[in-house]
């Protein structure tokens, strides 16, 4: 096999185990917050949320130190890094995993995929990318599957605090591209994972602290993989695909996590995909497949 076939190979790999990882945090997310009287664990979302932030903080500062990838910067760096990070981790995941608690895994990585659309519409409103009609039929066409599932009516609160997420971490990628170019994504998330935890720290470490005698064995699992595999592997992968693939690929691989997370719903939770959950699917996919596949579409880094 071609060397440029087996890097080929290993940038879809790569881009698999992120949506994997993200995907199976939204069900392995749920069943950790659920009450116990359902089978869940009990556990808070911030406490959750503190876990992941500290863990990911150790991890990477140990990792970029180690290898000799984490840049110099200097104290304006620091201010732009905490700034990104209540944007990129602390609101970003915090609305995730609240947002979870209160709605299906189905619905949270479903809405998920919306990030492109939200993040081109960004950019054009900050003047990095031109406005189009493509642009336009592909956002209008994402609200109406968005809406959809959210409900009219009867609204899911849950989603819409993702949705509230998606827009969150949106922002971040729109106001954090010169920032990573410059100083490299593994020195930007090192960085926002540490001041993200640090700024948290007065919201998450009540919780922590209150709630962590109690958990059981199988709480402190559901929390060690929440931070391996959705955490510290699906970073690492990003970053290292991001940097060998296109615009295009990245977000195709999107729209295998909402898949993915409802088979693990299925599997592991017996929840089935309601009517309005396909509809909703089926409109948010091609209104993301519009914004994603125009010419200028830039590369979409996922994090929840």
């Amino acid at each position: 096999m071609k060397p440029a076939a087996v890097r080929d190979l290993r940038v879809h790999a790569a881009l698999l185990v992120v949506q994997v990882a993200f995907a199976s945090q939204a069900v392995e997310g749920k069943i950790a917050m659920g009450p116990r009287v359902a089978g869940g664990e009990g556990i808070s979302p911030f406490a959750v949320a503190m876990v992941r932030m500290l863990g990911a903080t150790v991890f990477f500062q140990a990792f970029t130190r180690a290898t000799g990838t984490l840049k110099k910067t200097t104290v304006r760096d620091h201010f732009v890094l905490a700034g990104l990070s209540i944007l990129g981790i602390a609101l970003n995941q915090t609305l995730f995993l609240v947002g979870l608690r209160m709605t299906s895994p189905m619905n949270a990585a479903l809405l998920s995929v919306t990030i492109p659309v939200f993040t081109a519409v960004m950019a054009v409103g900050l003047g990095q990318e031109r406005a189009s009609v493509r642009l336009g039929v592909g956002l209008v066409t994402s609200i109406v599957g968005v809406v959809s599932l959210t409900g009219i009516h009867r609204v899911d609160l849950g989603a819409l605090v993702v949705v509230a997420n998606c827009v969150a971490y949106s922002a971040y990628i729109v106001l954090s591209r010169e920032t990573i170019r410059r100083l490299g994504s593994l020195t930007v998330v090192t960085w926002i994972f540490t001041w993200g935890a640090i700024l948290f720290a007065p919201i998450g470490m009540r919780d922590l602290a209150l709630g962590a005698p109690e958990w059981t064995p199988r709480g402190w699992m559901f929390l060690a993989y929440i931070v391996a595999l959705p955490t510290i592997v699906a970073y690492l992968c990003n970053a290292w695909a991001l940097e060998r693939s296109n615009a295009t690929l990245v977000s195709i691989y999107i729209y295998v996590q909402p898949v993915l997370a409802g088979l693990l719903a299925w599997g592991q939770l017996g929840q089935t995909p309601s009517e309005r959950l396909l509809v909703a699917s089926a409109l948010i996919a091609v209104g993301v497949g519009v914004v994603a596949t125009r010419k200028d579409a830039q590369p979409v880094p996922m994090e929840e």
